[in-house]
Parts: C-alpha cells; structure tokens; sequence
C-alpha cells in the first residue's frame, strides 16, 4: 500500500525496511517524513500518533510541521465528521472500490489459509494475494490458477515484478471464472472478490508502463470487472454503488471503442432503471443499446436490446409491443456463440425465456403468469437456480390473486428454498412481494407453515411485521 501510494510507483518499501523503521528509537532507522504521512493517510489516522511525542524532537522544525499537519482522521468512517486537514489529500477511494479487512478479517483469511494449504510458503503466497483480492472468499477463485501464475501475480501486485502478457492473461482467466462462479454462489460472496480483483487491475493501469496491446486488454479487463461488480451491487440492490460501478465500467468501454461492450453496460443500467420505474431512462438506455448493437457483430446483444425494449414497453402498459420484442429477444438469443464475447455466455433461450413471467407481472395479467411459469418450470431444469426461483416467486404471486393459496404457498417455499443456495436480493425481494400478496390469509395452515419456514431459512424480512 505505501509503494502504491507513490504515484511514480518508484517507493520500493521493502519489508526487512519496514521492519528497521518500526524497530526505532531503539534501534533500526528514523522513518524518513514522507513515510510517516503516507502511512497516516492509510491508517486514516495522524501522522503524529505514529511516534511517541519524546521521539517526534528527532526531526527538525520544518519536518515536525509536516507532520503535525499530516491529519487523515477525516477518512475513518467511524469517526464523526469534521476532523482538521491542513495539507492537500487526495479523495478517499469509494466504497465501491475497496474493501479494507479489519483484524478480525484478517484473522479469518489467516485461518482460512491454514486450512486451504499446508506448505508454510504457499499459505503466506495465498494470505498475501487474498489481502489484495478480496480477503478470504477468493481462496476458492485463486484454485484455478497454478502455482507459476500465483508468483508472477503477486510480484506484479507487489511490484517486483512488471505486468507481461501471461499477467494479463491471468486476470482474464480470473474475471471469466467469477462471471461463472456467480451462477453458482450468488453475489453476496462474489462482489469482495470482483472489488478486490478490479481495484488491483485499477492500480496496474495507472501505474504500470506497458505495451499497448496488453494495455488494451488490460483495460477490457477493467470495463468487464466494473461491468460485473455493477451488476452484483444491482444484485443486492445497492442500486448507488451499482451506478457508480457501471457508470465507471461504461467509461472505460467507450475508452476502448468497444460497441459490443458498451452496448452491454448500458443494458445493465437500463435493467436498473428499470426496477427503479424510471421508464424514460429504461427507454433511454434501450436506444442506446440499439445504436451500439448496430456498430457491434454481436446478435446476443441484439437480443438484449429487443430484452429491454419489452421492459420498456410492458412499463407503458403496451401489450402488444412488449409481446413483439420479447420473441424477437428469444429468437435472437439462439444464435451461436462461436464468436460472441464471453461476458455474453449465459445469454440463452432459457435465460430470456424467465423474463416473461416478469414482462406480464408488469403488465398485471396473472393468469397469463401463471400459465407462462408453468410452461417455463416444465422445459427447464433446476440449472439456471437464481431464474428458476425469480419465477417461482412470481407464480407464487400469480396463484394468489386467483386465489389458489395452497399452491401458491408451496410454490413460494421452493422460491425461498433457493435463496439458501443464491445471494440474489432481487429474488429476496420477488418473495417479500409475494408473501404480501398473502396476508389476507394469513391465518391459514398454508401460510403459517410458509412463515414458519421463511423463518428457520432467515428469510424473516420478507414476513409482514407481526410475523417475523
């Protein structure tokens, strides 16, 4: 962090350094000012709090007025606000951007380690990577790699090493196995690791010096992984950091000049948009994948163009359009994925096919949910967990306003029973929906064991007050 913290990247700190400055007065060297503030900056504390008062005589005036006002205290979120800065500091990195670990984080990621690894130098190599990518939930990602590419990694994050084409190749292998690792996880676990990797990336490109074709991929690798921790944030609904994130990938995307890519963050934000009910900015962000996915080879994101055009449309209650660019979605998402990008892999019949029940919620027609979603539930299996449960949860609703309470009852417990698998806050929140849907029999068998059940699954936030 201190070698990272000089903008020319020429700090060098070494460890057996550090060591000899934390070891004074009483032996070792005196930390050098310049130290002493940056170390304050990343303690978020006061550069005078890093030496006894007796020691801080041992620098002369001009130093020790650096010192006293080197103050960074303001950076602390725990600390109210208003704390003294009387030198010129640079903006604290967004939340979005950084997940520091405190002691008992690191205590964690020590005994992760212990576990994950036995070789002595190896489980050092694996604390030391976690710190920087995201703490102990990326042991299971830094599996994939060998142990060649764990070293070259760690050098290049450390600085001892420079970035080289097999570095950047690493963290595209990286980024293209948590897109997938979502499916499986969901994006509570996930959204540290895809931070830490895209903080990582973030230094490198404004530190390193390198060719421009690796610098190119290297920022694709950026846009992807903003990209990717944008929609694990719209995931959780944290929908501020979600826009920062994508926003921030969409930069880096027209930076590159890559339609396909652009098109595809923009999908993101309009999908956002359109949860938020801001249908302008839906019909906005859809225009804009149409002009992109008109400069890009992709049909896949000509797919989600016509995807979400049918939000568009269903927002504006027109039927008829949202039935039209809905099927001409899921024709488009058969076409071959030969040579589609791979941030374009999970576009598929059966994922635009779970949109549907979505598409005629909006529209209020719940017999026509109904028989949709269980059309859907009888051609696709279990695979795709979070779209299964999103349209469970919906025929769970559907049920209910034809008043078929056991069924829907039963339906929503297998929704929640997949949240236990799946992080998804949008699935968390199609669930709170639908029990809603319920309260006027709440006092039936069915619901009191559907509640009794969304309790011992933790699910007590999507229960009416007096339930939970």
């Amino acid at each position: 962090m201190v070698n990272d913290a000089d903008p020319a990247g020429t700090a060098a700190l070494r460890e057996s350094r550090l060591y000899d400055y934390e070891s004074w007065p009483e032996a070792g060297r005196r930390p050098p000012v310049r130290l002493l503030t940056v170390l304050a900056k990343i303690y978020q504390t006061a550069a005078r709090n890093l030496a006894r008062g007796e020691d801080l005589v041992a620098y002369g005036v001009a130093d020790r007025e650096l010192i006293d006002g080197a103050d960074f205290r303001d950076l602390d979120a725990n600390r109210p606000a208003g704390a003294r800065v009387t030198m010129e500091v640079s903006a604290a990195a967004p939340p979005a951007d950084m997940s520091p670990l405190d002691a008992s984080a690191c205590v964690r990621l020590l005994h992760a380690t212990g576990i994950e690894e036995a070789d002595v130098k190896r489980r050092e190599l694996l604390f030391e990577l976690a710190l920087v990518l995201g703490g102990s939930r990326v042991l299971d990602l830094l599996r994939i790699l060998t142990p060649e590419e764990e070293e070259r990694l760690a050098g290049v994050l450390r600085s001892t090493g420079r970035v080289d084409e097999a570095t950047v190749r690493t963290f595209e292998k990286l980024t293209l196995h948590a897109r997938r690792a979502d499916d499986v996880s969901g994006p509570a676990t996930l959204l540290p690791v895809v931070n830490g990797q895209r903080a990582a990336v973030g230094r490198l490109l404004a530190r390193e010096s390198m060719p421009p074709s690796l610098h190119v991929r290297l920022l694709d690798t950026y846009a992807q992984l903003s990209q990717l921790a944008g929609y694990l944030a719209y995931e959780l609904r944290d929908y501020a950091a979600a826009e920062q994130l994508l926003r921030d990938g969409l930069r880096a995307a027209l930076d590159l000049g890559n339609p396909t890519l652009v098109g595809y963050v923009h999908y993101w934000l309009g999908r956002m948009a359109a949860d938020q009910d801001r249908t302008a900015a839906v019909f906005d962000h859809a225009f804009a994948v149409q002009s992109w996915a008109a400069r890009s080879p992709s049909k896949l994101l000509a797919s989600l163009r016509e995807s979400l055009f049918s939000l568009a449309h269903a927002a504006e209650d027109d039927a008829a359009a949202c039935a039209r660019a809905h099927e001409s979605s899921l024709a488009l998402a058969g076409a071959p994925k030969d040579d589609e990008p791979v941030f374009l892999y999970w576009v598929s019949p059966a994922v635009v096919d779970s949109r549907r029940t979505a598409l005629l919620v909006r529209l209020n027609r719940p017999e026509d949910v109904n028989k949709a979603a269980e059309q859907y539930l009888a051609e696709h299996g279990a695979g795709l967990k979070k779209e299964r449960g999103l349209v469970l949860a919906r025929y769970a609703r559907g049920l209910t306003l034809v008043k078929e309470i056991p069924e829907a009852a039963a339906k929503l417990t297998e929704a929640a029973d997949i949240t236990r698998q799946h992080s998804s806050a949008r699935l968390t929140d199609e669930i709170g929906q639908a029990r809603a849907r319920m309260e006027p029999w709440a006092d039936t068998s069915y619901v009191r064991q559907l509640d009794d059940t969304l309790r011992s699954w933790g699910l007590t936030s999507v229960c009416p007050a007096g339930v939970a």
